[in-house]
């Protein structure tokens, strides 16, 4: 196995670790699976942060440490995706690698806001509202970035060489599905409850949904090229030296 096709294989399988820790994180730790109620008035919210202090500092770590494994994972989708667009001009590549900038923005930022409220659980409870809030605020209804990222993604898939295809033919269909499933979590800053409120089925469970089902067929459509790549690569040495 050739430097170019280990290394990618390693970046790939970041998404696995990535979504292990945010899990890990969100289940476990945080314990914020369902979200935190944005109904929740300030007092009830601050003694929330003052019963489970350690649990949002470790789980909003985690967040961070989860947060970074998606830059290795989105540096291998582009170099697939410069496979079909060509390794001069790949401006579907840039465009994905550049928004996938903003999803983990939108998961370091609001990890350090949680960290921030329970830093100093002690303090005013309309501050820790404020700074909780923005926090689901961003991370819920952050969904530009990560839609941008998938349509790339998609409109490079879907215009691919069907002689040569990188990709599988549905994944290119997939990534455009998948991008329309976080619309709904624009909405969050208009309601406190329902189904599109931070915690609601809509704007939360369906857009969880779409996004680690996304993260787990992607990493098998993109490391199942790239280990095609690679075959191809073994194939073509074997016939030089012939």
């Amino acid at each position: 196995m050739t430097y170019q096709t280990r290394s990618q294989l390693i970046a790939i399988d970041c998404a696995l670790l990535a979504t292990a820790l945010m899990m890990a994180a969100m289940l476990f730790v945080g314990k914020w699976f369902p979200p935190i109620a944005p109904g929740l008035d300030a007092e009830a919210l601050a003694q929330l942060y003052r019963e489970n202090t350690l649990n949002y500092r470790f789980g909003s770590l985690l967040m961070m440490f989860a947060a970074v494994f998606f830059w290795p994972f989105g540096a291998a989708i582009s170099e697939q995706m410069k496979r079909v667009e060509g390794y001069r001009h790949h401006p579907m590549a840039s465009i994905q690698l550049l928004s996938l900038n903003g999803l983990i923005w939108a998961i370091l930022f609001p990890s350090f806001l949680w960290m921030l409220a329970a830093f100093r659980p002690e303090r005013a409870p309309e501050i820790t509202q404020v700074v909780n809030d923005l926090g689901w605020l961003v991370f819920i209804g952050t969904v530009t970035p990560g839609m941008i990222q998938l349509l790339a993604i998609g409109y490079c898939a879907v215009n691919q060489d069907p002689d040569k295809p990188v990709f599988a033919p549905w994944f290119g269909f997939f990534n455009i599905w998948c991008a329309t499933g976080f619309i709904a979590g624009s909405l969050v800053a208009f309601v406190k409850d329902g189904a599109f409120a931070w915690d609601g089925l809509i704007s939360f469970w369906m857009a969880a949904t779409f996004f680690f089902a996304w993260i787990l067929v992607t990493w098998y459509a993109v490391r199942r090229a790239i280990l095609e790549q690679a075959a191809e690569l073994t194939a073509a040495a074997g016939e030089d030296a012939q």
